[in-house]
């Protein structure tokens, strides 16, 4: 016997609502990912091996190195790295001192140019000075002594001229006093030039000579003490000393009042994020609501395998100090609203 129930068709209707409005209808859903923290800004002084240093300031919010430099020792060179024994894990301001390096090629060095400086500048002033004076007064000897010769000449060249009116000497003759005495009022105006010469800093050329020796060994000297200086290695930032293990760095300091917590997301996902709703950030004793100014995304696409990735960056407040680097949180993102079809299809079509 069949037995109808009349109640079931309502049923019936509203089940197969609910089916539609569960594949159709679009519904918000959230997931949860993971982020690590690091510092906000970090410097690193680094050996490289085989005598080389080098140092790293960067600023991981804005994915920036904000400088760098790297000392490279010649070969047979002793290069010497020495912490700042007053320093101790803990916090270091801007300008503190934090290692020395010494090259004893970059001392020889400015040794060297030192001493050529001083020997030039000796030499300058040996020349501007008690050099002059004994020249200006060598040149009023030779002036004298032309213009004594030249009148010994000329009183030589009346007798001549009187001789030759007598006939007593050819003409040839006295040509010959002619020339002398021409030869001599040459040697006058010579002897003058080089007293006016010296009277009036003749030497300027030989002067500007050693200056421009004594100025191309200042730049070399100063070059070389810029090197010097930049072997002293400075923290520019307040934050936490550390002396991590590892066989390459040698000492870190982090900012740690600001961190940034970073975790990636597929490149798929970026339109599907609501980032006008609020991210969460939660962790042991932490939770924060991420607003949009605290939140940046890479403009580039990193690749791990086959898989597309773009790192999303947040920044943290940390003056109470409740996070340290290294530490992970919990992400809660919020999804753009799709129906279970347009998962399913999504889906499938991945």
């Amino acid at each position: 016997m069949i037995v109808k129930h009349k109640r079931t068709t309502p049923y019936i209707a509203i089940a197969a609502v609910l089916i539609v409005v569960l594949l159709f209808v679009p519904f918000p859903h959230r997931t949860s990912l993971k982020a690590v923290v690091t510092a906000s800004n970090q410097f690193q002084i680094l050996s490289n091996g085989n005598g080389a240093y080098s140092t790293f300031h960067k600023d991981l919010w804005k994915n920036l190195t904000l400088s760098s430099r790297s000392l490279v020792p010649d070969r047979g060179g002793l290069v010497i790295y020495k912490a700042n024994p007053d320093l101790s894990q803990g916090l270091v301001s801007i300008g503190d001192t934090l290692a020395w390096l010494y090259s004893s090629t970059i001392s020889d060095k400015i040794v060297s140019l030192e001493g050529n400086v001083n020997t030039l500048k000796a030499s300058l002033e040996f020349e501007r000075s008690g050099s002059k004076e004994t020249e200006i007064e060598a040149a009023r000897l030779q002036l004298t002594y032309a213009r004594a010769r030249l009148e010994e000449q000329q009183k030589i060249l009346e007798r001549s001229k009187s001789l030759l009116d007598g006939k007593i000497i050819p003409q040839q003759e006295y040509d010959i006093e002619i020339r002398r005495e021409r030869l001599n009022a040459i040697r006058v105006s010579i002897a003058e030039a080089n007293l006016g010469s010296a009277l009036s800093g003749a030497q300027s050329r030989k002067l500007d000579v050693f200056r421009a020796q004594i100025a191309d060994e200042e730049k070399k000297l100063a070059l070389a003490r810029d090197v010097l200086a930049h072997m002293t290695f400075v923290s520019p930032l307040s934050g936490k000393l550390l002396f991590p293990l590892s066989v390459d760095t040698l000492m870190s300091i982090e900012q740690v009042d600001t961190l940034v917590a970073m975790f990636p997301i597929q490149g798929g996902s970026l339109s599907m994020i609501e980032w006008t709703s609020q991210l969460t950030l939660i962790g042991p004793h932490f939770e924060l609501n991420v607003s949009q100014d605290q939140m940046q995304v890479d403009d580039h696409i990193l690749r791990v395998g086959s898989q597309q990735l773009i790192l999303v960056r947040i920044r943290i407040d940390n003056t109470e100090g409740l996070l340290v680097p290294g530490q992970t949180l919990e992400v809660s993102v919020k999804f753009s609203s799709k129906s279970v079809f347009q998962m399913l299809a999504e889906l499938f079509q991945d």
